[in-house]
C-alpha cells in the first residue's frame, strides 16, 4: 500500500508570499534608491535569500513524499528514493521558536546509503509519515538517538524496540 503525503497548501502559500514579499522589497529598494556601495551589496543579497525562499517553496509545492513496504520517495524536482533496507538513519529533531519549546516546527530526516530525504511537520499528516518510518527503523534495527525518541514521544508515538 502506498500512502501519499504533501505539503499543506496554506503553508507554501505563506512561504511563497513571504518569499515574494521580500524579494520585492530588496529589489524595490534597490531600483527606487540611490543606496551606498555596501548598502547595494547587503540589499542584493537580502533579494537572493528570499529568491531562494521563493524558489524552496516552489519545489515543495511540487514534491510529494510516498511510503510504501520497500522504501520512502520524494517525487518532484529533488527526486530521491531511499529503500528501507538501505536506511543508515533517523533523526527527528524539533526547532523552537519559543523560549518554553511550545512553538516551532519538527524535522524528519532520512538518511541512506548516499542520499537522504528531509521533510518538516508542515507536511499533511506528519506525524503518520514520522511513525511509519520510526516502525521501519526500529525493525531494521537503526538505532534511534535520545533526541529523536524524545521528538517521537511528543508525537504521541511509541515505539518499542
Amino acid at each position: 500500500m502506498i500512502r501519499q503525503h504533501r505539503y499543506g497548501r496554506s503553508a507554501l502559500a505563506l512561504e511563497g508570499a513571504q518569499g515574494l514579499a521580500g524579494l520585492a522589497v530588496a529589489l524595490g529598494l534597490l531600483l527606487t534608491t540611490r543606496p551606498a556601495g555596501p548598502v547595494i551589496w547587503v540589499l542584493a543579497a537580502a533579494a537572493g535569500l528570499f529568491l531562494v525562499y521563493f524558489g524552496r517553496a516552489v519545489v515543495r509545492s511540487l514534491t510529494r513524499i510516498e511510503l510504501d513496504e520497500r522504501s520512502i520517495r520524494a517525487w518532484g524536482p529533488l527526486e530521491t528514493v531511499i529503500p528501507w533496507d538501505e536506511m543508515r538513519s533517523l533523526r527527528l529533531n524539533h526547532y523552537s521558536t519559543k523560549s518554553d519549546r511550545s512553538g516551532g516546527w519538527m524535522q524528519l530526516d532520512v538518511r541512506g546509503a548516499r542520499r537522504s530525504i528531509r521533510v518538516d511537520s508542515s507536511l499533511n499528516d506528519f506525524a503518520a509519515l514520522a511513525a511509519a518510518a520510526g516502525r521501519e527503523a526500529l525493525r531494521r534495527g537503526v538505532p534511534l538517538d535520545e533526541r529523536t525518541r524524545l521528538n517521537l514521544d511528543a508525537l504521541g508515538i511509541a515505539l518499542h524496540g
